[in-house]
């Protein structure tokens, strides 16, 4: 398989054996802006923002479609006073979430991340109630059951890629979502999700699929089947009488 396109990330440099190079992927960017009723996707709904309290995370919700599935990714942030740029994160899984907010707050927060809300009812300052911990392994949960069943988003583009976004504009209260087919996705680190050569393998066999859909069965000729069944041209009929 040849891929070609005008960017390149860390799928473009693979190099295996036995590539059919008359696949041909070309990667061409197309970007469309949706909103809450047309995006198809499980949503994180936990807000929190750096001026507010309780702070919890600021969080960007990534989801990579890659070659017939679909895969959450949040980018979290966290800002400390003695940094001038704040720390940013790519989580894939809970685990990741979890890691993530021991190593960058506070004694109390973490305990209050990981509690329910009804058990913390004087601690609600130390952590936002919709993004406790519970609420991360819920929408992971949802991706988890549902990973294949977005199957029609790759079909109606023909496009093996594409990430959905969806965010909190600076300075405003309305949520943003778009959506982009075939994308780079280096920026994402989506290597630590599918390593390269099985990426380049997925994609190899979809695009595949996409190239001959419905290939014909070939037709076999009827004297080919009969000795592929084990007889031969005396089976059905008599053979001729030999002189005496």
């Amino acid at each position: 398989m040849r891929i070609v396109s005008d960017f390149h990330d860390y799928y473009d440099v693979v190099q295996a054996s036995g590539q059919d190079q008359t696949l041909v992927y070309l990667r061409t960017k197309k970007e469309i802006k949706l909103n809450r009723s047309n995006y198809p996707f499980p949503l994180f709904e936990g807000t929190a923002r750096y001026e507010f309290r309780p702070r919890g995370v600021p969080l960007v919700q990534f989801v990579v479609g890659f070659c017939g599935k679909v895969y959450p990714i949040l980018q979290l942030s966290c800002q400390r006073r003695s940094d001038p740029k704040p720390i940013t994160e790519f989580c894939y899984t809970l685990s990741d979430v979890d890691s993530f907010v021991e190593r960058n707050f506070k004694r109390v927060q973490v305990e209050t991340y990981r509690s329910k809300p009804r058990r913390w009812r004087f601690a609600g300052n130390q952590w936002p109630s919709n993004q406790r911990r519970e609420k991360f392994q819920e929408l992971f949960d949802a991706f988890a059951a549902n990973r294949s069943d977005f199957g029609r988003i790759f079909l109606e583009h023909a496009c093996p890629i594409f990430v959905a976004s969806s965010w909190w504009s600076d300075g405003k209260r309305n949520r943003e979502f778009k959506i982009v087919y075939n994308e780079c996705l280096k920026e994402l680190d989506f290597f630590k999700v599918i390593d390269t050569y099985t990426a380049f393998q997925e994609l190899q066999v979809f695009m595949g699929g996409l190239a001959r859909p419905n290939k014909p069965i070939p037709q076999i000729p009827d004297k080919d089947m009969v000795s592929i069944k084990g007889f031969d041209e005396w089976s059905f009929r008599k053979p001729p009488q030999s002189g005496k």
